[in-house]
């Protein structure tokens, strides 16, 4: 399964902020736009961990764990 994502860059100061459209929350910072996106995926695998976890605490269905793999 493929997942596209929709990647917003800002310049802040000297340094530039990249933030995901599809998934608030989502943000790094680097001194270059490569940089910032670099740092983008573990600012995505935390909140997808705690939107996890935040379903955990109130979701009640059957449960399924898939894997995918973003770019």
């Amino acid at each position: 399964m493929e997942m596209r994502l929709t990647i917003i860059y800002e310049q802040m100061g000297d340094l530039v902020q990249t933030t995901v459209a599809e998934l608030p929350g989502a943000i790094s910072l680097g001194k270059t736009r490569e940089e910032a996106r670099a740092n983008l995926s573990e600012a995505i695998e935390m909140v997808l961990e705690g939107n996890r976890l935040l379903a955990e605490d109130t979701a009640t269905g059957e449960r399924e764990e898939v894997e995918f793999h973003a770019a």
